[in-house]
């Protein structure tokens, strides 16, 4: 059965260093990937903001040169209506020609404060052409209200300054709304009047989104009062739009970011606009009351900034591949040697103590493992050697004892024949002495003196042999003993 994968990383013991460092090695890559990410994100976070910046900066040049057009003209003309204010048919068909040579221009209103012309009296006079239905027509009042309290001309003669105006619900011109560029006149130091030149914010708006910096770019040029100049939404083009936004996004970042742009702050944020994710730029247009604002996709603007998790990944998954396939190649080379041994010490382990090995000419710890494991492995086979030769003598001895004691044997059942022949040569004597004996001790006041002699010769001479015969027994004895004590 093969081995499965756990199995190997316990009894391997490269598998196992290999893990360790490449457990080591994830851990720090993990601290300094994160450290490293978290400034490059920092930084590619910082980029794209500023990236977003630049395409604010890029939109206001949009917008600032053509309001600009708009203030050249409006200052050119200007000047030659305050060079002839005595002549007001004059004044109207100069305003004529402008509208015929301009068509960027909506209308035109030159408003003098009462009195300004004695033959008059004190009634307002104002002459104000525009165009409705193609054509360019006069019209003694604007927005169907006297002049005297509109905005375009009651704070230019307040402050007496250059100013562009607010839309307002009422401010329109052929059915667009618009807004106006409002110029003091002098006559003697004094203001006299206002010189004012509508354009169309509906226009303004195609104008400048025809000019956009970059065609995923929205933007929008919102008045302080959360009414749009421009807005890529023309329904939003008029006062107070800014609110009804809010009531499209309740949530309080979304309000916090509404009431900053409209207290002229400047700053970025990511908001969800309409679904789709944006970084959202904003500062305060020029010198004006006005807040410019782009709306960038954070797909383009903070690619790289999305990008930046999944390539992390993929390099720390890259590096941590390479790491263990080094460390497996590196350290699988590296204990080649200790593989070796381990082989041969199975070997050994299983009685083949005579097997080969390569002698390393490694300088390091394996190497001296190695060489010592050599020594060791000669040392045993020489010891082994030294046993197998005494094993043959101790055989040898063990058959000369054999063969001895076959001898020792052989001699002692010989003895003990001879024994016991020397023992049954006894019993006659003996037995014949004991029979001799008896009878001479029943029958010796029976007996006379000649036959008891004769019978106690008798005796002597089986005494005699039996004598003899343990003399016999006593030298086979010494002798025997004599043997097993030089033995």
């Amino acid at each position: 059965m093969k081995p499965n994968f756990l199995y190997t990383i316990i009894k391997s013991l490269s598998a196992k260093l290999s893990l360790w460092v490449v457990l080591f090695v994830s851990i720090l890559f993990a601290a300094t990937f994160s450290l490293m990410f978290y400034y490059a994100r920092q930084a590619v976070h910082d980029e794209s903001l500023g990236k977003a910046e630049d395409i604010l900066d890029q939109f206001e040049i949009a917008v600032g040169q053509k309001l600009h057009e708009i203030e050249v003209i409006t200052r050119q003309t200007h000047w030659w209506v305050e060079q002839n204010m005595t002549d007001t048919l004059e004044i109207g068909k100069y305003t004529q020609q402008i509208l015929a040579n301009e068509p960027t221009i909506i209308g035109i209103a030159t408003a003098f404060v009462p009195g300004t012309f004695p033959d008059r009296g004190e009634k307002d006079y104002m002459i104000y052409y525009h165009r409705w239905k193609g054509k360019v027509v006069r019209s003694e009042l604007f927005a169907h209200d006297s002049y005297l309290h509109q905005q375009w001309y009651e704070e230019p003669m307040t402050h007496d300054k250059n100013m562009w105006t607010e839309p307002r619900e009422d401010y329109r011109t052929d059915d667009e709304p618009i807004i106006t560029y409002a110029m003091p006149i002098h006559r003697d130091g004094k203001v006299v009047g206002v010189y004012g030149v509508d354009i169309s914010i509906y226009w303004l708006t195609k104008i400048i989104y025809e000019q956009r910096p970059l065609p995923y770019v929205t933007g929008s040029l919102m008045t302080h009062t959360g009414a749009f100049v421009i807005h890529p939404d023309t329904s939003l083009l008029r006062p107070r739009a800014m609110f009804t936004l809010m009531e499209q996004y309740p949530e309080e970042k979304y309000s916090l970011t509404a009431y900053k742009m409209m207290n002229g702050q400047s700053g970025t944020e990511q908001l969800s606009l309409n679904g789709t994710p944006r970084v959202l730029a904003y500062k305060p247009f020029e010198k004006t009351k006005w807040e410019i604002t782009v709306a960038c996709p954070e797909d383009e603007i903070m690619g790289n900034y999305n990008t930046m998790i999944p390539l992390m990944f993929a390099v720390v998954l890259l590096a941590l591949i390479a790491i263990v396939v080094f460390c497996s190649v590196f350290i699988h080379r590296e204990l080649h040697p200790l593989r070796a041994l381990e082989k041969s010490a199975c070997l050994i382990k299983s009685g083949h103590y005579d097997v080969p090995i390569k002698t390393s000419n490694r300088q390091d710890e394996v190497g001296v493992l190695a060489n010592s494991f050599i020594t060791m492995q000669q040392s045993i086979r020489q010891h082994l050697d030294e046993i197998d030769h005494k094993n043959l003598m101790l055989v040898e001895q063990n058959w000369l004892l054999t063969e001895a004691q076959k001898h020792k044997t052989e001699a002692d059942r010989v003895k003990m024949a001879f024994l016991q022949n020397m023992t049954d040569q006894m019993d006659e004597p003996v037995n014949e002495i004991s029979r001799l004996v008896t009878e001479v001790r029943q029958h010796h006041h029976e007996m006379p003196h000649e036959q008891i002699v004769e019978l106690a010769n008798q005796v002597d001479a089986h005494t005699f042999t039996v004598t003899q015969l343990l003399d016999k027994l006593l030298e086979v004895a010494t002798k025997n003993q004599e043997e097993e004590g030089e033995a």
